[in-house]
């Protein structure tokens, strides 16, 4: 469903999401006020109607403000009348409502929590040298040969023990999209790498090719290390941004834990498998 119809009807049919509560004294119809923009067979279409519909951070523009609006009263019309036919009392409906209803709220609540927020200067410090220990501290240039089983790869082993050119034969004989580079895969750290491959370059001095097949899910290498250099580190005030979201991600799991501890949930029907 389109997020904006979504929260208009959401706004609109919230009420029968508490119906099984005792009805309330029917009220007259609202009046309207400066927020109001139009009544919809005496329903108001406000201004913030408006601009909840078209996003919550959004103003709309001058020139379309009136199609928006002639939108809004279109699916005001169209509610109504769901409502007039009881669709809103089906149970499908019930349900999509409930759900619309829980995860905006949770949607909410999460923003406000993010929002709130607050890291020292500690902390974030912290969780950036706990991340750069993470990372590679070098990264590798390679170049290598694929082919489908080990036999020929040894074939090309006792080729460049006779001398022959790495690059040359890489193009020649590799089944690798880099064969036209003569199997250069440029820079890359070993993360990047199937674990095979990256432990058979680790165990390599530039200019030292491997001397038995390497297997990966891709076939067998024969792999070259052609240079290696120191990973360059990004400055904390770079990675800023991205340290403070981990620290937001594990606060909100850690938030959610304690709800679950707190809460009371059973299971009187397991879901199926």
């Amino acid at each position: 469903m389109n997020t904006r119809i979504a929260l208009i009807l959401l706004t609109a049919l919230l009420p029968v999401l508490t119906a099984c509560d005792p009805p309330e004294p029917e009220a007259g119809p609202p009046l309207a006020d400066a927020e109001t923009l139009a009544l919809v067979n005496d329903v108001p279409i406000t201004r913030t109607d408006l601009f909840t519909y078209v996003g919550l951070e959004a103003a709309p523009d001058t020139a379309n403000a009136e199609d928006l609006l002639d939108e809004l009263i279109k699916l005001e019309l169209l509610r109504q009348q769901a409502v007039a036919e009881d669709l809103h009392q089906e149970e499908e409906t019930r349900v999509l409502l409930r759900n619309l209803e829980t995860n905006i709220l949770a949607s909410q609540l999460i923003e406000r929590r993010t929002e709130a927020m607050q890291f020292s200067d500690a902390e974030i410090e912290a969780e950036y040298e706990a991340r750069i220990e993470e990372l590679a501290s070098e990264e590798y240039r390679a170049r290598h040969i694929l082919v489908p089983t080990p036999e020929p790869a040894r074939d090309l082993i006792e080729q460049l023990d006779a001398g022959g050119d790495f690059a040359a034969l890489a193009e020649t004989h590799s089944i690798d999209a880099s064969a036209s580079d003569g199997g250069d895969l440029g820079w890359f750290v070993p993360e990047q790498m199937a674990p095979p491959f990256a432990a058979a370059v680790a165990g390599l001095e530039p200019g030292e090719y491997t001397r038995e097949p390497v297997e990966t899910r891709f076939g067998w290498h024969v792999i070259r290390l052609e240079e290696t250099r120191d990973v360059e580190r990004p400055p904390l005030e770079e990675v800023r941004p991205l340290i403070e979201e981990i620290l937001e991600t594990r606060r909100l799991r850690a938030y959610v834990e304690e709800l679950r501890a707190d809460a009371r949930i059973e299971f009187p029907i397991r879901p199926q498998q």
